[in-house]
C-alpha cells in the first residue's frame, strides 16, 4: 500500500524534505496521502515530518492545498499544541490564495492563539501572523489593536511577554506601511525601549532606525 510505504519513508529521521515536497507538488495522490498522515497519524516522527513537507509545499504552491482548508482548520482546536502550530502555519500560508474569504470565518479562532495555553504556540501564531497581514490587510487595524495590548491579553509571565513583544514588533513592522494612522504602532514601539528582553530592545532600535522615528 502507498500509505504503508509513505509511513516508512517519511518517518525516517533524516528524510529528504525537498524530495518529498516535489513529490507532493507533482502527484495529487501522494499529496492527499501525506496530508492524511499529517492529520491522523499519531506518531510524532510521521506527523511532524509530514508537517515540514506540507508547510514548505504550501508556501510554494498554496493553491494546491486550498481545498483542504477545513481539514487544517480542525487543527486550531487540537489538544496537542504541535497540531495547533501546524494549523496556524499552513492556514497562514493559504491566506495568499483565499479567494472565498474563508479566513473571515476563522479569524476569531485564529487570533485566540495569541494567548494560547502554550507560549511557543503564541510565538508560532505571531510568526504566521506576519504572513496573514500581508494577505489580509482588511484586518490590519483590528490586529494592531489586539497586539499592542499584549500585557492585558496574554497571561504569560512578564519575562515571556517581554520576549513575545519582539515577535509583535515584527508583525507591526509588516503592517506599518499599510496603514494611515501609525501613531498606535509608534507609541507601542517607543514604550518597549526599556524592555526586559534584549531581543525586544534590539527590535525596537531596528524599527526606529528603519522608519526614522
Amino acid at each position: 500500500m502507498l500509505d504503508d510505504k509513505l509511513i516508512d519513508k517519511i518517518s525516517e529521521k533524516n528524510i529528504n524534505v525537498d524530495e518529498f515536497v516535489e513529490s507532493v507538488l507533482d502527484d495529487e495522490t501522494i499529496r492527499t496521502e501525506v496530508i492524511n498522515l499529517l492529520l491522523t497519524n499519531k506518531k510524532i516522527m510521521v506527523y511532524y515530518n509530514c508537517f515540514y513537507v506540507i508547510s514548505k509545499a504550501s508556501e510554494k504552491k498554496p493553491e494546491l492545498f486550498y481545498k483542504y482548508w477545513n481539514d487544517f482548520v480542525y487543527l486550531l482546536d487540537h489538544k496537542n499544541s504541535y497540531h495547533r502550530d501546524i494549523g496556524l502555519t499552513i492556514l497562514g500560508n493559504l491566506t495568499s490564495v483565499d479567494k472565498d474569504k474563508l479566513f473571515d470565518n476563522i479569524y476569531s479562532r485564529y487570533i485566540e492563539h495569541f494567548n494560547d495555553d502554550k507560549f511557543m504556540t503564541a510565538q508560532c501564531f505571531l510568526k504566521n501572523m506576519k504572513k496573514v497581514v500581508k494577505n489580509k490587510t482588511e484586518y490590519a487595524e483590528e490586529i494592531i489593536k489586539v497586539l499592542v495590548h499584549v500585557d492585558k491579553i496574554c497571561k504569560y509571565p512578564q519575562r515571556q511577554k517581554e520576549l513575545l513583544k519582539s515577535d509583535i514588533i515584527e508583525v507591526l513592522d509588516e503592517l506599518y506601511d499599510k496603514i494611515d494612522d501609525k501613531e498606535t504602532i509608534e507609541n507601542f514601539i517607543k514604550l518597549q525601549s526599556d524592555s526586559l528582553s534584549p531581543k525586544t530592545r534590539k527590535k525596537v532600535k531596528e524599527f526606529i532606525n528603519k522608519h526614522n522615528l
